[in-house]
């Protein structure tokens, strides 16, 4: 399974949120999306996190 890149979760929060704002949507719908919206978020986190340790990393070989 292919895993998507740091903008297709930034993109997936987007399009939560805009949805989550309707005020007419349902508790149940709400909730579900409030999940997905965490493991986008989480998912991205990490992808962030990985990019900071590689930038470390790079960066500690450019001084020696």
């Amino acid at each position: 399974m292919h895993e998507k890149d740091l903008e297709a979760y930034l993109e997936d929060l987007k399009q939560i949120s805009q949805k989550i704002s309707d005020e007419n949507i349902k508790l149940a719908e709400a909730f579900s999306l409030y999940k997905k919206g965490m493991t986008a978020a989480d998912k991205a986190s990490k992808i962030l996190e990985k990019y900071e340790n590689e930038l470390e990393i790079v960066h500690d070989e450019s001084e020696e």
